[in-house]
């Protein structure tokens, strides 16, 4: 079977996942293109809904600048704010849905912090070389419900396994809450961490001390919640990661 008969296939299957919204998507991707624009399901919707999971908040990214986003919006969604505008994100809410939709992005960081420097991308493909890991680096292009899938995440989902789009070692000194992330995939939907991402981990775990306590806090509490803490503790001890925290 082909790739792009494996992606047809995966794009059916997260069509039937969304349900009703997969309407409503189809109406918002139908009025960006109609503007001009290209728009695409992004992130963990689209890996949630290949798992069949139901899928109610919508990530969305587009080449469409905030205020473009905005206007595109006005008259279809019954409620718009700005409060991620700074960072390139508009939300929005149509009846039970909520979506958040953010112009592409490129990020540059500093030695010293884990927050970046953004600027809006140019393309579809830059923005998903920023995404953590490769099972949340896949999108859908709509309104026709096209997967885009550059770095392989749907085969690394099928096999299980948790690797980073690009270089983990980039991955982790740029945003070392990734390696924390990492912990909790594995442990919450039982993959096995790429050789190379836990070499990464190795290296780099100094690195978490940048992060702050809270944001420390937020992601290991959502690592203690998972059916199966113990795999992901155990990957931090053993990383030295957790001597750092």
């Amino acid at each position: 079977m082909s790739t792009s008969e494996i992606n047809s296939i995966a794009s059916n299957r997260i069509r039937q996942s969304l349900g009703e919204s997969a309407v409503v998507l189809i109406e918002l991707g139908q009025r960006f293109v109609d503007q001009g624009f290209e728009i695409s399901l992004v992130g963990g919707p689209v890996r949630d809904a290949i798992l069949g999971k139901s899928v109610k908040d919508l990530d969305l990214t587009t080449n469409a600048r905030p205020e473009e986003i905005q206007k595109v919006l006005k008259g279809w969604a019954e409620h718009i704010w700005d409060v991620g505008i700074k960072f390139g994100t508009v939300g929005a809410k149509l009846k039970d849905y909520v979506f958040e939709i953010t112009t592409y992005r490129t990020e540059q960081y500093e030695d010293t912090s884990r927050k970046p420097s953004v600027e809006f991308g140019k393309s579809l493909a830059e923005d998903l070389a920023r995404r953590d890991f490769t099972i949340n680096a896949m999108a859908l292009k709509l309104p026709n419900f096209e997967l885009v899938d550059l770095y392989e995440g749907l085969i690394d989902l099928n096999n299980k396994v948790l690797k980073t789009p690009l270089d983990a070692n980039i991955s982790f000194s740029e945003d070392p809450l990734r390696m924390l992330r990492a912990a909790r995939f594995m442990t919450s939907m039982d993959l096995k961490p790429q050789s190379e991402l836990v070499e990464a981990m190795k290296n780099l775990a100094e690195r978490i001390s940048i992060v702050s306590m809270e944001r420390i806090n937020d992601e290991f509490n959502k690592l203690m919640l998972t059916a199966k803490p113990k795999l992901g503790i155990e990957l931090l001890v053993d990383t030295g990661v957790a001597e750092y925290f």
